[in-house]
């Protein structure tokens, strides 16, 4: 057997064998490009969500542990950073992006030169941070220089001078609790880059004074030199009012989310054991330890979807296989009567298809690989995988039909299709292993320690062979009656396909299979997406129940009105947020902390009867109580509201409300309409509920700080700016806030898995649909052949092949939609979806369209089967079959 035989003899059946490398192609295809796009969009969610955390959280920040009194000279303790980056845990010295260390005094109440020290004093902190020279530039004055009589020179920024009254040549006192620190400022600088990490944590920052009257003040930090803060260090008695940090920043574009597991174990190890007399500050682990929840859930579902992908084009490989052995059945019988071995036959046949296996398989993997960046870790195994099913299936055949001759001339309508003994065993063992393991993964969850668990990947697949051979033995007998009533009529096209298709063919079990596999998968997908959005879209409402909510710290009674009046705004409704309202139970004096919502309920929340109707006059107000909340107060209690106590009963009991984001455990809502509020302290709304369309957010924003300026002016007779407000408002819109949910962390990635599931599942059904048919093609041909001799039409011909072909399809539409929408719940448990529905459980949702969907699929499947059985007829020149025998290419 030579090479250039077993070319010349693959370019003979070049159609059958290209045919095979397309799946080969695909199939690669998938298993190296679906999960590198995948990767690529989870890397880029977690890169966005450490990007998302403050400088105090993202960053490494080992401080001294300064302890008591000292006496001795400080030392200058910066030489210790590029030891501590040394020291820490791999992978984490090579994730190091920058680096500073830090030395500080305050932010402490700060005096300007000689005048009187304000009642609101504002809050300077004096810092030397290494890197200060590159990312400042000199505007005015000069850098601080090192004084022998132990002077601190130090620079601020314009925006820092201006907001605490200082310039150039000004000393500034700052006034610790135990020290007077004083600095002299020589300079003032403008940043090089306001967006570099150095000033991550030094943003000029206006805050409200301990007293609301006095309004706000700033928090400012101002620059000195090496030689400044070891002089701030020996001018402090006690330590422990001198900061020193050494502050690490992770890059996140080095970041990936293979990754993620020994970036939390490096970071919580750097917390057990930090660099001697240090500490470690940062919140990047348990950031990271929650990305990775939420990552294996997506990798659990990508895995879901992956497998019955893959494992439609194995049984479509495996299809085709068969089929290009089926069409050489002769030239096999042939090589067995002259001598030849079983070896040799599927010798000759691996060689042949290899040939076109592994450059195929080479393609779709190059083509996989270009998709994205990162590849899986199970990606060689899956191509190699793929090329051995294809090189190995048409040799196993062709050995077994060497081995087994078929004297029937493949006229399967001759042979009983009654199943033996050993394959009905067979298909008990898998529907027994499809319930065994449904059951044990529901039973034990997603293994969190397995990576991509095996279990999970296989129930699926397995629920769906198990169903289409249930289906397989149960379908025949319906087509049978079927028949049998089609007989009654005239015309023989019902009777003859109905027949033919209750008599199994193409009702078989491996097209069958392959169809109800596609479908599970693809119905999977969508209904896994549509429950997602819908608990979502449930969340969405509860937290915004409105077009929009306003948030701020105190609004005028008449804000409403005036946000009301905005452009694009049709209604709104302020009420009160309490965030941590004391809370006692009838039956028990313990105090509980709770989230309280003083509301009138005439505004159309979708509150209970109980509080919309609720009017004043009774001795305790109808309140909607939590879950939770109800089980430790009872049957009602007090509440404190704005420092006054409100008498409640607990009218109703629920998990969720409006206004609540879900996962809220411990709320309340009280009607406002019902409450004894005195007029002397009525109850300030916090938030405003706002509903219209096309309005200007920034236009609500600045009616809504209007009404916290003319409150202020109320409860303290005294004047605001708008940069003077505390907390100024902030609009969150309903749309907005159902996006956030879309592009949190790797919920992104969500979306993609189930949109590519779907599309490739409805592609795969229609490569099936014409596959089988093909398969099925010769015998069809030859049928046609003598049907038309009796007066069949072609048009009668195309109506059988349909009466023959609906059946498979409709069997695997059915029984593959119930396995794909059974899914969801049959493997709640390990698929974790409720980590994706913003704290509400997932349910389970249904589209209306995927029917309509499913309809249509079903509906071009049909017009592919006709197509290819055209093409195929014409090939088979079926005026020819009957006349000289021919079984044609």
């Amino acid at each position: 057997m030579t090479f250039r035989g077993t070319a010349k003899r693959a370019r003979s059946y070049a159609g059958q064998l290209t045919l095979l490398a397309v799946l080969v192609a695909l199939a690669a295809f998938l298993a190296s490009g679906l999960p590198r796009l995948a990767n690529d969009r989870t890397d880029d969610g977690l890169r966005t969500e450490i990007g998302r955390l403050t400088a105090a959280q993202r960053d490494l920040t080992f401080t001294y542990n300064n302890r008591g009194y000292v006496a001795a000279t400080p030392d200058d303790r910066s030489v210790r950073l590029d030891d501590i980056h040394a020291e820490l845990p791999a992978p984490l010295p090579g994730l190091i992006e920058n680096e500073w260390f830090v030395a500080e005094v305050g932010p402490a109440p700060v005096t300007v030169g000689d005048r009187p020290a304000n009642t609101c004093p504002h809050l300077v902190a004096i810092r030397r941070q290494t890197g200060s020279d590159r990312a400042t530039r000199i505007v005015e004055g000069r850098a601080p220089q090192s004084r022998p009589d132990g002077t601190v020179e130090a620079i601020a920024g314009r925006d820092e001078a201006k907001a605490i009254g200082a310039g150039v040549g000004d000393t500034i006192t700052v006034q610790t609790r135990y020290a007077i620190t004083r600095a002299t400022v020589v300079g003032l600088y403008e940043a090089v880059d306001r967006a570099d990490p150095f000033w991550g944590d030094m943003a000029l920052a206006r805050i409200s004074c301990p007293n609301p009257a006095e309004g706000t003040r700033f928090r400012a930090t101002v620059l000195t030199d090496a030689a400044g803060s070891l002089n701030l260090a020996k001018g402090i008695t006690d330590l422990s009012e001198f900061s020193e940090r050494w502050r690490y920043r992770l890059d996140a574009q080095q970041l990936t989310a293979d990754r993620v597991g020994e970036l939390t174990t490096a970071v919580a190890a750097a917390r057990r054991q930090p660099p001697e007399l240090t500490s470690l500050a940062s919140s990047v682990d348990s950031t990271l330890a929650e990305f990775d929840k939420r990552l294996r859930g997506i990798r659990a579902l990508l895995a879901v979807v992956q497998a019955g992908l893959l494992a439609t084009l194995a049984g479509l490989i495996l299809l085709a296989a068969r089929l290009a052995v089926d069409r050489r059945r002769s030239e096999y019988a042939l090589l067995r009567a002259r001598g030849g071995s079983v070896s040799t036959i599927g010798g000759r046949a691996l060689a042949e298809t290899v040939l076109f296996a592994v450059p195929a398989a080479c393609l779709g993997w190059a083509a996989g690989a270009s998709s994205g960046n990162r590849p899986d870790i199970s990606e060689i195994y899956l191509i190699l995988g793929v090329v051995l099913l294809a090189a190995g299936a048409p040799a196993c055949y062709a050995a077994v039909g060497a081995r087994h001759p078929d004297f029937t001339g493949h006229r399967r309508d001759l042979v009983a299709d009654r199943p033996s003994p050993r394959r009905i065993t067979a298909e008990l063992f898998v529907v027994a292993l499809a319930a065994g393991g449904t059951y044990l993964v529901r039973g034990r969850g997603l293994d969190a320690g397995a990576g991509i668990d095996p279990y999970l990947i296989g129930v699926p697949v397995l629920l769906a062979v198990a169903a289409s051979l249930i289906a397989l033995r149960l379908v025949p007998f319906p087509l049978r009656r079927l028949g049998k009533l089609a007989a009654r009529a005239r015309g023989a096209v019902a009777f003859l396909g109905l027949t033919g298709a209750g008599r199994g063919a193409p009702l078989r079990s491996g097209p069958l299979a392959v169809l109800v596999v596609t479908i599970a998968t693809g119905i999977f997908s969508s209904t896994v997406t549509t429950t997602v959005g819908h608990a979502r879209d449930r969340a969405t409402d509860l937290a915004v129940p409105a077009d929009a909510v306003v948030t701020g710290f105190a609004f005028a009674p008449d804000t409403a009105t005036q946000v009301a009046s905005v452009g694009g705004v049709t209604r709104a409704s302020a009420f009160r947020m309490e965030s941590a309202a004391n809370l006692r139970g009838d039956a028990s004096p313990i105090i509980t902390q709770a989230q309280a919502m003083v509301v009138d309920t005439s505004t159309g929340l979708g509150l209970p009867a109980a509080l919309t109707g609720a009017r004043p006059g009774a001795a305790a107000a109808p309140a909607l109580v939590s879950s939770h909340l109800a089980a430790r107060v009872g049957s009602g209690g007090t509440v404190d509201i704005q420092g006054r106590r409100y008498k409640f009963t607990v009218a109703q009991v629920s998990d969720t409300a409006p206004g609540f984001a879900a996962g809220v455990r411990d709320f309340v809502v009280l009607p406002l309409q019902a409450l004894p509020v005195p007029a002397f302290q009525p109850v300030v709304p916090n938030r405003v509920l706002i509903w219209g369309d096309g309005f200007d957010t920034g236009a609500v924003r600045r009616a809504a700080d209007a009404g916290q300026r003319e409150q202020t002016k109320i409860t303290f007779g005294r004047e605001l700016e708008d940069w003077e407000l505390a907390m100024p408002a902030t609009v969150t819109t309903h749309d907005g806030y159902r996006a956030e949910l879309d592009e949190r962390g790797v919920d992104g990635v969500l979306t993609f898995t189930f949109t590519a599931g779907v599309v490739a599942a409805a592609a795969l059904a229609l490569l099936a649909v014409a596959l089988t048919v093909l398969a099925g093609a010769p015998e069809r041909g030859r049928t046609l052949s003598r049907l038309r001799t009796l007066g069949l039409s072609a048009r009668q011909g195309r109506r059988l092949l349909i009466f023959e072909i609906v059946p498979l399809i409709g069997v695997a539409v059915v029984v593959g939609g119930l396995v794909g929408a059974a899914l969801p719940t049959l493997l709640g448990p390990a698929l974790g979806l409720d980590d994706f529905t913003a704290g509400l459980s997932a349910g389970l949702s249904a589209d209306p369209l995927l029917a309509a969907g499913v309809l249509v699929v079903a509906g071009v499947a049909v017009a592919v089967a006709l197509a290819v059985e055209d093409a195929a007829n014409r090939r088979l020149r079926l005026g020819t079959v009957l006349r000289l025998g021919e079984e044609q290419v």
